[in-house]
């Protein structure tokens, strides 16, 4: 039977849920206006992911609990499928993706997973995997061509996804500029006006490299 969680200890908290439900309007999942570090708490606290969703915090807490479990990558990619029906959120995605446990030697078959939830047909899988590729261990030399490929041709309607990819690129220009350069001319032009936009707002794109990225797209 699914572990209902008690969430009457955290009481007083209309004002955080009301914020929570502003920045997650794609969710269905009302909020119970807990922080990221107490669902974090709780998560620890339980033994089983197998918990009965009615807000969007058991949907974290038991995102967070498959993530971080300890256990081979074979196994997790099980329990990671059985999540995806439930991303009702960016908040969800964007959370767990630092919680995610593996063991060194899996990298290749941890890369090629999230790889492949880019290609998928669900907003919120396809920016599971992008947010998840953005790690430092995955966005490096060895696979850099192969990421910026894919996710180039990532085309979608839906603004999370279309932000997902925009802060992918931002972050790939970041750490990886003459390299990623090229294929911002690639991208959707809705997601690359947005993708630049990210690069303006970063603090760490010198001013240099915000001129070559703005002087490239304007020969373009």
């Amino acid at each position: 039977m699914a572990t209902r969680i008690d969430y009457s200890p955290y009481t007083g908290r209309d004002k955080r849920k009301a914020f929570t439900e502003s920045l997650t309007p794609e969710s269905p999942l009302p909020s119970r206006g807990l922080t990221m570090a107490e669902c974090r708490t709780i998560a620890k606290s339980l033994d089983d992911d197998d918990i009965e969703i009615g807000c969007i915090e058991d949907v974290i807490i038991r995102a967070i609990m498959v993530f971080s479990r300890r256990e081979p990558f074979s196994r997790k990619k099980e329990r990671i499928e059985t999540l995806l029906p439930q991303l009702v959120s960016w908040m969800v995605t964007d959370t767990v993706s630092s919680s995610l446990w593996y063991a060194k030697r899996e990298e290749d078959e941890v890369y090629g997973y999230f790889l492949s939830l880019v290609s998928r047909t669900h907003p919120m899988t396809r920016r599971l995997g992008i947010v998840a590729l953005m790690d430092r261990d995955f966005l490096c030399p060895r696979h850099l061509d192969e990421l910026l490929d894919t996710i180039a041709d990532v085309r979608s309607e839906d603004y999370l996804l279309q932000m997902a990819v925009a802060w992918f690129f931002a972050t790939a220009y970041t750490y990886h500029p003459d390299e990623s350069l090229p294929f911002f001319a690639r991208l959707d032009e809705v997601i690359r006006r947005r993708a630049v936009r990210k690069c303006r707002e970063s603090r760490r794109i010198t001013p240099k490299r915000l001129e070559a990225l703005e002087s490239f797209l304007e020969r373009t």
